[in-house]
């Protein structure tokens, strides 16, 4: 997959969870929703059985893992490739 697919594809994932997002919270606020292009594909109580089963699920293809909340909080991300 290349890097615009990926994108095209997590904005898709975006796109769907926002479309959701009344429904979600309405009925698992705090929760974690696995999401593969327009698909809703399962809730979760937490992150990381979300993301074991997108893994089990769609292997190496994309795929979103979102928490259930109102509003969207910014991820940060540390790059640990110090001088290379």
């Amino acid at each position: 997959m290349t890097t615009t697919q990926s994108r095209n594809a997590l904005e898709e994932e975006l796109r769907t969870f926002r479309s959701h997002r009344d429904e979600l919270i309405g009925r698992a606020r705090g929760k974690y929703v696995l999401i593969k292009g327009a698909d809703v594909i399962a809730v979760f109580e937490n992150q990381i059985d979300a993301i074991v089963r997108g893994f089990k699920t769609f292997g190496k293809q994309s795929f979103l893992v979102q928490q259930i909340t109102e509003f969207d909080a910014p991820l940060r991300f540390a790059n640990f490739n110090v001088g290379g």
